[in-house]
């Protein structure tokens, strides 16, 4: 049995989809199960049983033998929350308990982390324990990412299996429900279709011109096959980048989705918000040689090949993977 976290969520909705087409319909999923239009993220697939989040640990205490793994994919993500100290205390109790769990009964334990804990890059794009050591990201969420990262790492006691996923920019179908915190893709998308253009912040960096600031974009399905190779293909416990380790600019993504909706390229730079221009990375490409050293060695989208199923497969149909 594999339970899995923030089920109802973007990437946790398509890791389950990419289960069912490997045969494990043995999945519990965990989430408030509150917002009705996240449904549809996990309509028609195979599952053992939804349970909620304040309801899970009386079941895992019921069901300790047959669980296999958790994979905690529940977190409020984003960049723009109210009250980062109480998302910090509830996200940080509930992943311990977790931990704990995973440790007292011997099971694998999979979250995900962030890319995001690289920040402006200036220590490089390293999973290594020396890269973690050092990293300083301004931002909240990145804060409390990397503390959860640099804590498990530190930990005498760990499960037998566990990995913590920095994932990079990470775009695709089910993603429809996240308003601002969507993928660049998505709203590029949305904002074309309605206006013919495309709103970017403009440089505020010499070095940078409008549109060039890099990103490191991976597809949503590439994030479930990494998962899903981590869980059943390996026991090398740790950190690990998850992306594609190609750097895309935003105008050579954006430009993607122009083409594929037959329409000039225009665009309108923006000045960064006041909230995010301490905090706003311009380059990040994630190092993932550890990834494929402990043995990944699939072929990952490509931003064209990407761009172009997520449009023509899933956005022009309004279609859910």
């Amino acid at each position: 049995m594999i339970v899995i976290t923030g089920a109802s969520g973007f990437i946790a909705s398509v890791l389950l989809a990419y289960l069912n087409e490997q045969n494990r319909t043995d999945i519990i999923l965990v989430d408030n199960f509150d917002l009705p239009h996240k449904f549809q993220n996990i309509a028609w697939k195979r599952y053992e049983k939804m349970i909620r989040r304040n309801e899970i640990r009386n079941f895992l205490s019921n069901h300790t033998s047959q669980v296999e793994a958790i994979i905690h994919l529940g977190a409020k993500a984003g960049y723009i929350h109210d009250s980062w100290d109480a998302l910090k205390d509830d996200y940080t109790k509930e992943f311990r308990w977790y931990w704990n769990f995973c440790i007292e009964n011997q099971k694998s334990f999979i979250y995900a982390s962030t890319g995001a804990v690289y920040g402006s890059g200036a220590f490089g794009f390293k999973d290594d324990l020396a890269t973690s050591l050092r990293l300083t990201p301004q931002h909240p969420y990145a804060q409390i990412k990397l503390e959860t990262d640099n804590w498990c790492l530190s930990q005498e006691s760990q499960p037998p299996f566990w990995a913590g996923l920095r994932i990079s920019n990470v775009y695709g179908p089910n993603e429809y429900h996240k308003g601002e915190n969507a993928s660049i893709i998505h709203k590029a998308y949305n904002e074309i279709l309605l206006g013919g253009k495309k709103k970017l912040f403009a440089s505020a960096r010499p070095d940078f011109e409008d549109g060039s600031m890099v990103r490191d974009y991976i597809y949503v399905k590439d994030v479930a096959k990494v998962i899903s190779f981590l869980l059943f293909h390996t026991n090398i416990s740790g950190i690990y980048n998850v992306g594609s380790g190609v750097g895309t600019t935003y105008k050579e993504a954006i430009n993607q989705v122009f083409t594929m909706l037959e329409i000039t390229p225009q665009y309108e730079f923006v000045e960064i918000r006041e909230e995010l221009k301490n905090t706003f990375p311009y380059y990040t490409k994630l190092d993932i040689s550890k990834l494929q050293e402990a043995g990944y060695q699939e072929d990952f989208f490509s931003i064209e090949k990407g761009i172009k199923e997520y449009i023509v497969r899933y956005l022009k149909r309004g279609e859910f993977y």
